[in-house]
């Protein structure tokens, strides 16, 4: 599952921080949705987001990362395949 699927997923409703990065992402038709998470980051810095903003979007990754196991690369981990734990973390 690509990030910005995920996002719409999980937090397009969350009254935090994450949420309003979400939001702004659903409604920026020019937003990278197949974006890895340097192209991402780029196209934000690109486009002057604010501190906190960025710090929302490294919460996210982060989460993101853990609950999918990096689903850019099919939800499996490096090591021989083996699928990474999922792991609920809460308050971003």
């Amino acid at each position: 599952m690509k990030f910005y699927t995920w996002m719409m997923r999980k937090h397009l409703r969350t009254k935090a921080p994450v949420g309003d990065l979400a939001r702004d992402m659903e409604r920026d038709r020019q937003f990278p949705k197949d974006g890895d998470r340097a192209s991402i980051r780029k196209y934000l810095e690109d486009n002057d987001a604010c501190s906190g903003c960025l710090a929302a979007f490294e919460r996210a990754w982060r989460k993101y990362e853990r609950e999918t196991g990096g689903a850019e690369a099919g939800g499996r981990s490096k090591e021989k395949g083996r699928h990474l734990p999922k792991v609920r973390v809460t308050g971003i």
